[in-house]
Formats: structure tokens, C-alpha cells, sequence
């Protein structure tokens, strides 16, 4: 499909300058002001911010009017030409409409999906991640952490397998060398237990097995 007239995106959907589809149905320059303001502006059928929004460009070194129309009321305009530039615009912008909206292949709903997933995935780890800064926080001794929450502050993927196998590594040595441990309620899991810093760099140090 030949580009007739240049579409671009405003705010998430697709729009066409007004002084462009001016010059593209042939009228005269010199009465560019004129037009848009009947056309546009005072036209009772256009809502502005949805059918069109104003906004200003420099044109030969001066500030000159334009609007973004929306594929619709471009398509409406187009019409009111009523010459044969006009109608082949109209059969673009209706070309353009039937491609947005033609049924997706199976590899662009696939590419579709993991698209939505790949994000999906990101979000939960930020939230995790999040999580974790509030649990290592969330306590009255500022030396002792949660096991995710000294996983997140040293950035190490720690997941709920790792992150138990961990805590009964810090409650071992906590209990045998007499070291006091804490603990947090936890919206997830009744409660979490806390451990000195100190234990859980080593800990974490220590190679598994």
C-alpha cells in the first residue's frame, strides 16, 4: 500500500496533520485559515481532543496553525472535498483502518503472548524485588535481615527453595554459637525470621553442597 498522506501516532492513536490533507485534496494555500476554521473549528460534528487537537509548527521561519486529526474525521474531510483526490484519500484512510483491525497470523499472537509474558515475568521480579527491601527494613534491629531481604540488597536471585534452604543454614549457626534470632509478621507467611547480618554473609559465602 503507497503512503498517500503521512500517518503518525498522538497519544496512542493514529493521526494525520490537517495542513497536509489540505495540500494533499489540492486547495488553495492563501486560504488555509479560512478552511480550517469551518472546517475544524466550527464544525458542529468535530469534537475537539478527539476528532482533532491544535497545536503550532514553524513553517518558512513563522508559527503557523495545525491540527491532528483523527483517521476518522480525516476520512469525514476527505468526503466533504468531493473531487477524485478526495474520494482516493478516503479509500486510504479506510485501507488503513482495515489493516488495524485485520485478524493477527498465529506467529504475531505467538510473538503476542510472549511479549505479555516476557513483561509479566519482569513485573513479578520488580515486585519481589520490592518485597524484599521492605522485609529487610521492617525491623527495630537494623543489623538483622530476612534471607530474601539480604538476597536483595547484595542482588542475588533468590527464590522460595533457596531462600528456605538459606534459613536453616542461619538458624544452625545461630543456635550453635548462641546468637538471639527475630522474627517479622509477614502478610504471606504468618512470619519470617531475621538474622544477623553477619550470619547471613557467611551463609550466603558458603558454597552449597
Amino acid at each position: 500500500m503507497n503512503e498517500i498522506i503521512k500517518i503518525t501516532e498522538q497519544n496512542g492513536r493514529q493521526a494525520v496533520s490537517a495542513r497536509e490533507l489540505y495540500e494533499r485534496l489540492g486547495y488553495n494555500t492563501a486560504v488555509w485559515s479560512r478552511w480550517y476554521k469551518k472546517n475544524i473549528i466550527q464544525n458542529p460534528f468535530a469534537i475537539e481532543n478527539q476528532d482533532y487537537v491544535g497545536f503550532n509548527i514553524m513553517l518558512n521561519g513563522n508559527q503557523v496553525q495545525d491540527f491532528a486529526l483523527s483517521i476518522d474525521f480525516a476520512k469525514r474531510l476527505s468526503m466533504m472535498a468531493r473531487t477524485e483526490t478526495g474520494e482516493q484519500i478516503r479509500n486510504y484512510f479506510i485501507e488503513v483502518e482495515n489493516r488495524a483491525t485485520k485478524p493477527k497470523s498465529a506467529a504475531e499472537l505467538l510473538l503476542q503472548q510472549c511479549q505479555i509474558m516476557v513483561e509479566h515475568e519482569r513485573r513479578m521480579s520488580q515486585l519481589e524485588e520490592k518485597v524484599g527491601e521492605i522485609e529487610a527494613k521492617t525491623t527495630t534491629r537494623p543489623d538483622y535481615f530476612t534471607v530474601v531481604g539480604y538476597a536483595t540488597i547484595r542482588r542475588i536471585p533468590c527464590g522460595l527453595s533457596l531462600a528456605s534452604r538459606m534459613g536453616r543454614r542461619a538458624s544452625q549457626l545461630c543456635k550453635e554459637r548462641g546468637i538471639p534470632t527475630d522474627e517479622i509478621p509477614d502478610p504471606r507467611f504468618g512470619k519470617v525470621k531475621l538474622y544477623p547480618k553477619h550470619i547471613l554473609q557467611e551463609v550466603f559465602d558458603t558454597p552449597l553442597n
